[in-house]
C-alpha cells in the first residue's frame, strides 16, 4: 500500500513506481468512482476507450461493415465528444 497527500488544489503525485508501471503520463485523465464510505477508486479514462475499441472491433467483425455508411455517424459523434470536452468552440479557437 502506498500513502499520497493531497496539495493545494487537490493535487496528488502518484508514486514514479505506479506512474512507470502503468505507464502513466503527465495529463493523463481519470475517472473517480465514489465507493461510498469516504473509499473512492481512481481509473485512467484509456482504459474505457481501450474496451470501447476491442468492442466496437468485434462488433465490425460479425456484422457486414459498410465505411461510407458509418462515415457521417462517427464525424457527428466525434464532434459531440469534442463538445463535451472543450465547449462551443468554433475551429479558430474563439468561443461562440
Amino acid at each position: 500500500m502506498t500513502t499520497v497527500q493531497m496539495r493545494g488544489k487537490g493535487t496528488i503525485t502518484f508514486p514514479a513506481k505506479l506512474r512507470s508501471k502503468y505507464k502513466l503520463q503527465e495529463g493523463e485523465v481519470f475517472t473517480i468512482i465514489d465507493l461510498g464510505g469516504g473509499s473512492f477508486m481512481l481509473v485512467p479514462k484509456t482504459l474505457e476507450v481501450d474496451a470501447l475499441s476491442r468492442r466496437i472491433a468485434q462488433s465490425l467483425k460479425e456484422e457486414d461493415f459498410d465505411i461510407e455508411t458509418w462515415l457521417p455517424v462517427i464525424k457527428e459523434e466525434r464532434k459531440k465528444i469534442f463538445q463535451e470536452k472543450y465547449g462551443d468552440v468554433n475551429p479558430s479557437g474563439n468561443s461562440r
